[in-house]
């Protein structure tokens, strides 16, 4: 069974870290957005055959709404940024609650 890479638990290890980060008045939308980018360089590839799928669902679900063209065709909001904006308070945390989730799974491999 191919175990996932030590880069994907640490790059994970940091985006939940700065998830869960308590008492600061940063609401969770802002910070899932500032994250935006782990959703992109976190290739299923590095998980192993249990955890690939489910962050590629993961991956799936926060770029669903796609980028936010202008009338030129140019870019000016990423797919997860956009998703995000559209997502109620209650589906961020369910969300979160996901990474918590799949961060967990991938733990118990290098334990």
């Amino acid at each position: 069974m191919k175990q996932s890479n030590i880069f994907t638990y640490v790059e994970l290890s940091k985006m939940i870290e700065s998830l869960s980060i308590s008492g600061t008045s940063v609401k969770l939308k802002e910070r899932l957005k500032a994250q935006a980018a782990y959703f992109n360089i976190l290739d299923p590839k590095y998980f192993s055959e249990q955890l690939s799928q489910e962050w590629e669902e993961i991956v799936v679900f926060i770029k669903k709404r796609g980028s936010q063209l202008n009338e030129e065709g140019r870019v000016v909001v990423n797919a997860v940024a956009n998703t995000i904006d559209y997502l109620t308070e209650d589906e961020c945390n369910d969300f979160v609650g996901r990474l918590y989730n799949l961060h967990d799974k991938l733990k118990s491999e290098f334990a």
